[in-house]
Formats: C-alpha cells, sequence, structure tokens
C-alpha cells in the first residue's frame, strides 16, 4: 500500500499523466472535430496541455480541478481566462462533444490556481475534455480522458462515513509526534474520528500529509481549514488526519521512503491526497473534495452542512 499510494502521488508531477477537466453539464453539443480523441495530431504550436488534478471518481456529480497550460514547448499555465476558454466533454462511445458551463477559476496559495466544476457523469468508462483557448484571433485546443468508475474507491457523497480510530493529543508537543505540519493546530487532534462520528455532531475531516505532499498544497489546504475552524468550530468537530503512521520517523530522517500508511488511510479506500470529507451528525457524507480546496468552496459546504441540522 505505501508504495501504490506514493507511485499514484506522483500522477500530479507528469503532464503526459494527468487526465481531464469536466465542468459542470449544461445543454448544447458541438460536433467539432468528432474524430480526434486526443491532442498528438495537432501542431505543437496550437495545442494546450489539459491536466486533471483528481483521481478518484465515479458516476454521478463530480467535483474536478484542471489546470490548463500552453502545449509545445511552452509552459505557460492559463490561469483565470474563464471567458477566453471553452470546455466540452463526451464519453469515449459518443462521437459528438458536450458544451460545459460552470467552470470557475480558483486562485490556489500555490502553482497559482485551476479551473473547477461540477459534472453528472451519467455512466462509468473513459471520458474526454476537450478545452479550446480562443486568443490574438486564433485558437489552441488541447484534450485529456479520465476513467470514471460506478463506484470511487473513496467513500462518496451519502454513504455512511466509515468508523476508524485516529490518533489524538493533547499539547503542542504531543501534536507534533502524529502531524507533520510546520505549526499544528492541537484542536485538529482534540478528538478521534470514531468519537466524532458517534457523538451527534458535525464533524469535517481533512486527510493530508503537509511535510510529504507532492502537490505542495496540503499544508496550505490545512491552513483554509484553520480559518473554517474560526468560523464554526463550535458547532462542527475539526480533524486532521495524517497518511503515514509513523510520520515523525520519516520528518527525524528526511525519508518519505519508509512511510507505513494510516490504518485510517486504508479503511477510507484513499489513493490520493489531499481528500475533505464534509459528515452530517448521523455520520453520512454530505460532501467531499479530492485535492486543494478553496476557503469559498469549504464555506458553502458547510453552510449546506449545518442548514441539514
Amino acid at each position: 500500500m505505501p508504495g501504490i499510494f506514493r507511485s499514484l502521488r506522483l500522477l500530479w508531477l507528469t503532464p503526459l499523466s494527468a487526465l481531464l477537466l469536466v465542468a459542470m453539464a449544461c445543454s448544447g453539443s458541438s460536433d467539432d472535430d468528432p474524430n480526434v480523441l486526443a491532442t498528438a495530431a495537432r501542431d505543437a504550436e496550437s495545442t494546450l496541455s489539459v491536466l486533471l488534478m483528481a483521481r478518484d471518481v465515479e458516476v454521478g456529480e463530480a467535483r474536478l480541478p484542471v489546470v490548463v497550460l500552453l502545449g509545445g514547448t511552452e509552459t505557460t499555465r492559463v490561469n483565470d481566462r474563464v471567458d477566453d476558454l471553452t470546455f466540452s466533454y463526451r464519453h469515449a462511445d459518443d462521437k459528438g462533444f458536450s458544451t460545459l458551463c460552470g467552470v470557475t477559476w480558483r486562485p490556489w496559495p500555490v502553482r497559482g490556481g485551476a479551473y473547477t466544476a461540477a459534472p453528472e457523469f451519467d455512466r462509468p468508462g473513459v471520458w474526454e475534455v476537450q478545452v479550446r483557448l480562443s486568443e490574438h484571433g486564433s485558437e489552441r485546443v488541447g484534450s485529456s480522458f479520465i476513467q470514471v468508475e460506478q463506484d470511487s474507491a473513496a467513500p462518496g457523497v451519502g454513504d455512511r462515513a466509515p468508523i476508524t480510530i485516529t490518533k489524538t493529543a493533547s499539547t503542542v508537543d504531543e501534536v507534533r509526534q502524529i502531524s507533520s505540519a510546520f505549526n499544528p493546530d492541537p484542536r485538529f487532534y482534540a478528538v478521534s474520528l470514531d468519537e466524532a462520528l458517534t457523538n451527534g455532531r458535525p464533524t469535517i475531516v481533512l486527510f493530508s500529509t503537509p511535510a510529504f505532499c507532492v502537490t505542495q498544497t496540503c499544508g496550505p489546504q490545512l491552513d483554509t481549514l484553520t480559518g473554517l475552524m474560526e468560523q464554526h468550530g463550535d458547532s462542527v468537530d475539526f480533524i486532521h488526519v495524517e497518511i503515514f503512521d509513523n510520520i515523525r520517523e520519516m520528518l527525524d530522517t528526511g525519508d518519505s521512503s519508509i512511510g507505513e500508511v494510516a490504518q485510517a488511510v486504508e479503511d477510507w479506500g484513499l489513493i490520493t491526497e489531499p481528500w475533505t470529507f464534509f459528515i452530517d451528525s448521523t455520520g453520512v457524507i454530505s460532501s467531499r473534495f479530492e485535492q486543494f480546496t478553496t476557503l469559498a468552496e469549504l464555506s458553502e459546504a458547510a453552510d449546506r452542512l449545518l442548514a441539514a441540522g
């Protein structure tokens, strides 16, 4: 399991292995290039690289972040240009593309940011997303792909959260034994996940490893969640779970290869990080977010969670 987990995290580093963005589907379709499934056949100077920053996607509504870069020999990120981009998608069995709407630019604390949307996948299989950038009277096009499963490895919205024991601590010194955060907040480690899921309060849990996160977003994600805890800490239990069980040994040696995946991570079936889950007072998952998620997105999910009672 540790080796598998580390290899999957490397997916975020490899543009050619990144998959696709699919955004919130809306009515309409496009038949442009119906027989083109990849950008390889196009000239390098007319391509985009479409990097999907999600791995564990299932049938139904999904939240997907994507990074768009200029193709060819350029590595320029196409940031915050929703008006210049057109997104469309299709299942591998379909000929025409359907237009995507609802794409939103999300600034991140590292690497600029990503575009996000909430598509509704109606069936499993390979899906393609196509992104077009119009600028200076010309157009660049890029595509990428994702395997959508009938059920994801991680628990989905509407599923009961797996009840599992997580490590707790009460002092900063104790917390540093179980957390790789640079400046860990003891409030995230005050209660075990199994206790939180049975005490009648909503729970928000983050699975991440700040010191060893390949995308460099795990630390910022924990910081963002701290902001949410300042708003709702009186009514919601907030928990941070490290990906690796022997985090102190990893930090002391500086060797991430010795990481032993925590039992809670295995219980939850997580194959990437970071993951943030919102769980209602009855123990049912109401929202889930793979990869970095902004405070605005988290706040919207928290409002829905608390409004549901």
